[in-house]
This record gives structure tokens, C-alpha cells and sequence, in this order.
């Protein structure tokens, strides 16, 4: 089990569901993320934040 964000090395605040896309791929996750990146992912809004060449955005919607 990852006791961690996805994207650093903190301690999870929340696991979240989320929506990964790359151009028409799309994939719905539930990750662990840090107080840091939540909040940056949140701010993202609908637009999300691009990681790696993948963008993540908060829901599956």
C-alpha cells in the first residue's frame, strides 16, 4: 500500500478520485495526494494540471 502522494514524497492528506487524460485517452483514478498538491489540483479547476504529459483534474466527471 503507497503511504505517499502520487507525486512527492509527503504523506497523503486525502485519497482523491480523479480524471487522467492524454489528447482522447482518458482514465479515472483514486490517488493519495498531499495537502500541496491537493490544494494545486483543486486551483486547477476544470482546466486541470498538466504532470509528465498527463493532465488530472478532482472527479471523474
Amino acid at each position: 500500500m503507497r503511504r505517499r502522494c502520487l507525486w512527492c514524497q509527503q504523506p497523503p492528506l486525502e485519497e482523491v478520485a480523479v480524471l487522467k487524460w492524454q489528447g482522447e485517452e482518458r482514465e479515472r483514478l483514486t490517488v493519495k495526494l498531499c495537502r500541496k498538491h491537493m490544494k494545486r489540483l483543486q486551483e486547477a479547476g476544470d482546466e486541470g494540471r498538466e504532470f509528465k504529459g498527463w493532465y488530472y483534474k478532482v472527479g471523474w466527471w
